[in-house]
């Protein structure tokens, strides 16, 4: 019986064409190729790696099976290659520190939010890594069924453009939102600088949060702040919805900095939410936060 051969090319050095020799012999302990040790070997000219055997039965699972274990070195490997490859030639992004956290924040927007701990390692596992990993593998094994070589690279290239869109897709998305931040902090930076300066007009207020949109100003005697200490009003606990997160927390900011109490109480149900850390972030040594139990 004729024997079936495999080649599987892949740009990139030496060493990572021996890892991915390494996952591919893995993945089938037990069997021989013709070098003497598991199925798959180099090529004596290191640019790809072989496989050469007589498969009787079970030949479209051999291929399903190094189609997965190709998926994994792919998004392992050669994804966070293609984003830094991607953020140097679309934003000219070039520091290796700021590459590094960008590709980090958009394979965590490919992977999607953690649902498990691989046993010995650091790093969660999102649903989409698996997805991803699982829709390549079929892709490649397919391909592998019919098609003695596959070049990795000229394959993503040339027949997975969804793929290369998707990856594109995460890059943008994680430099926008980085961008964002980085805006955030300054616009932050600016409202600390304007609470250190200002005069100070009161010597205490106290924020009541009761949950959510829920806010109520009072002095330091716990009385409803003065109006002429309040001069644009204040959203009750009988606000509409009609304004979202970022109005309500740019209204109550701006109200709180008018007022520009030496000492800030926040009493809440919900220190974590995001309208508590900003004032917090905000005023700094003047505040101070009190858990309260939820009503």
């Amino acid at each position: 019986m004729q024997a079936d051969e495999w080649i599987i090319e892949t740009q990139g050095d030496t060493s990572s064409r021996e890892r991915l020799e390494t996952m591919l012999n893995q993945a089938f302990p037990g069997l021989t190729g013709w070098s003497g040790k598991g199925p798959w070997a180099l090529l004596a000219d290191r640019s790809g790696i072989q496989c050469r055997m007589t498969i009787e039965r079970g030949r479209k699972e051999f291929c399903d099976k190094t189609g997965a274990v190709v998926a994994e070195f792919l998004v392992s490997e050669k994804e966070p290659l293609m984003l830094r490859r991607h953020f140097q030639r679309k934003f000219g992004i070039r520091e290796a520190v700021e590459a590094d956290v960008l590709v980090s924040e958009a394979i965590a927007l490919l992977d999607g939010e953690p649902t498990e701990w691989p046993e010995g390692t650091s790093f969660a596992v999102g649903r989409g890594r698996e997805n991803r990993v699982k829709k390549l593998g079929q892709r490649f094994g397919a391909f592998l069924v019919s098609n003695g070589r596959l070049n990795i690279d000229g394959f993503i290239r040339f027949r997975m453009r969804d793929y290369e869109a998707e990856i594109c897709e995460a890059a943008e998305t994680a430099v926008e939102e980085r961008l964002m931040e980085r805006q955030y902090q300054e616009f932050m930076s600016l409202l600390q600088t304007m609470v250190e300066w200002q005069e100070v007009r009161v010597q205490a207020v106290h924020v009541l949060h009761g949950g959510g949109h829920a806010f109520q100003l009072l002095d330091e005697k716990m009385r409803p702040l003065e109006r002429e200490h309040d001069p644009d009003g204040l959203r009750r606990a009988d606000a509409g919805p009609e304004e979202d997160d970022q109005e309500e927390e740019s209204m109550l900011v701006s109200r709180l900095l008018a007022v520009s109490p030496r000492h800030l109480y926040i009493h809440t149900p919900e220190p974590d939410a995001q309208v508590i850390r900003t004032l917090m972030g905000i005023f700094g040594e003047r505040a101070v936060c009190t858990v309260m139990p939820k009503v």
